[in-house]
């Protein structure tokens, strides 16, 4: 059976939570079970990932891929159903889906290096994040986009084309009930902070998702790390699909490549990031930057739930500048 090391991200991260140490202690069989029922040989484990357990892998015939076996969670089920959608557009490849498993063998990323670790300037590195991010949104919702079959598993076809698709939720369900958490954890862990500041993102948690001039399969979670060089281009892994508000999906580009809170007024190069990325992809600036300050505010509150105090009050020192930008 393969041994899951205590050092990789997923087992640390996991740990505390007690349904998840269920999954961890069934993760070892789990592994044998995929790599069998798909005639993989297994490389080491990345260490990647807070929710799934990733390795580089190859198919009988030799061809590189990537496995991925992921906790079952909320943000997680749709993965499968986005990733046909976009079909190698803007998004990794899914060569395979094993349901039962929670399992994906998907295309590796050829050199694969972050756009965080890239060393290009940041004006460039925001400039590849909205082509990916065009592309990714180009091909439209799921009832009206023809989505490309995905190859069979060498070993058991049936279990990807009789795979069920996951329905992708709606954004406008999925923020409101972080605003919920948000009003629920702010009465309980009175944090320190401007008590209008964190009901300015709550409120925007729920007008701007239900006010979107128009919708997209959203990625979820467009950081600079699940950018990934492939070839002669860029796209995206890792997605937390929801169908929603395109602006959404900016924050933490802006946020993460380089630092802009390193500056001495962190203000004016977040507002010109906002600026150029609504230009280029057609967006309203203040959307986005109303975008930036309600996701900043439930991550505070979420941090601050989790004992990461110090992490929850950078998170809202961090709000405080955006809410400068609406």
């Amino acid at each position: 059976m393969v041994t899951v090391s205590p050092d990789l991200p997923v087992v640390r991260e996991l740990s505390g939570n007690r349904e998840a140490r269920r999954w961890l202690e069934r993760l070892p069989g789990l592994i044998d079970e995929v790599r069998d029922a798909h005639g993989l040989t297994l490389g080491p484990a990345l260490h990647g990932g807070s929710c799934s357990w990733v390795a580089p892998a190859t198919l009988p015939g030799g061809t590189p891929v990537i496995v991925k076996i992921a906790w079952p969670h909320r943000e997680m089920y749709a993965e499968p159903s986005a990733l046909r959608l976009w079909a190698g557009r803007g998004a990794v490849r899914l060569l395979a889906h094993d349901p039962d498993r929670h399992a994906l063998i998907l295309h590796r990323c050829d050199p694969g290096e972050q756009l965080t670790t890239s060393g290009l300037p940041v004006t460039d590195r925001l400039l590849i994040g909205a082509d990916v991010l065009r592309r990714l949104w180009s091909a439209g919702l799921p009832e009206a986009a023809p989505a490309e079959p995905v190859e069979a598993a060498p070993a058991d076809p049936a279990d990807v084309t009789a795979a069920p698709a996951i329905p992708i939720e709606s954004l406008v369900d999925v923020t409101a009930d972080w605003a919920d958490l948000v009003e629920e954890r702010t009465a309980r862990l009175r944090p320190v902070a401007d008590a209008g500041l964190i009901a300015e993102g709550v409120r925007l948690l729920h007008d701007l998702p239900a006010s979107a001039p128009h919708e997209v399969v959203l990625h979820g979670d467009f950081n600079p790390g699940n950018i990934l060089s492939d070839g002669d281009g860029w796209v995206a892994i890792d997605p937390k699909p929801m169908i929603g508000d395109p602006a959404y999906d900016l924050w933490p580009l802006l946020e993460q490549v380089g630092d802009p809170y390193a500056h001495d007024d962190p203000a004016r190069p977040l507002r010109e990031r906002i600026a150029l990325l609504a230009g280029e992809l057609e967006l309203d600036p203040a959307r986005v930057a109303g975008w930036c300050l309600a996701r900043r505010i439930e991550t505070a509150l979420w941090s601050t739930h989790h004992g990461r105090v110090a992490e929850g009050r950078t998170a809202l020192r961090h709000a405080a500048v955006l809410a400068r930008l609406i």
